[in-house]
């Protein structure tokens, strides 16, 4: 396991990350949503189940829980299996 700057801790269960792919507007219209598997400071891991394909480095927004809309980064991104994906994502904010 390779180092990490903050620790990661699990969410309540079954929170869900609301994703909208339209970084520049100011509403929010998701158009994923996907299971949070962990958490930290920073960010989070997501699994999500969507015929759209998350590219590393993709600005979206998205909203986590219960916690406002914040604007974020793709970081890395795993094709588990087909429409399947787990991502990591990096809070801008």
């Amino acid at each position: 396991m390779k180092d990490r700057k903050f620790l990661r801790f699990q969410p309540d269960e079954n929170t869900l990350a609301l994703i909208d792919l339209k970084f520049s507007t100011k509403e929010f219209k998701p158009s994923i949503s996907g299971l949070i598997l962990n958490e930290s400071y920073s960010g989070c891991a997501i699994v999500v189940a969507s015929d759209v394909i998350l590219k590393l480095g993709s600005k979206v927004k998205i909203k986590i829980g219960n916690l406002h809309v914040m604007k974020a980064e793709v970081v890395w991104a795993k094709i588990l299996e087909e429409n399947i994906q787990k991502i990591g994502i990096k809070l801008l904010e």
